[in-house]
């Protein structure tokens, strides 16, 4: 399973800035790089708290479905044979 961080914005970033490590952070949620998580295999992404808020971590597993690529049509509805 991949494993990416992301701490708070901030002015001077974190390192290299890939999210591949604490040291090396995405710099914000907005920086979050959503492709390199959905490619390949599972991900986790580390939440980071602090500096100025609150410590530790918060882990977010990101799933992405591919069902829609699987198929050319579209998954069929199920209605309930009850009247609502």
């Amino acid at each position: 399973m991949k494993r990416f961080y992301v701490r708070p914005q901030s002015a001077e970033g974190y390192g290299t800035g890939d999210g591949k490590s604490y040291e090396n952070a995405w710099n914000g949620l907005a920086a979050v790089d959503w492709g390199a998580m959905s490619s390949g295999e599972p991900a986790q992404l580390w939440v980071c708290g602090a500096p100025g808020g609150q410590p530790g971590f918060m882990t977010i597993f990101v799933e992405r479905s591919y069902l829609a690529e699987a198929t050319a049509s579209p998954v069929p509805r199920r209605e309930s044979s009850q009247p609502v």
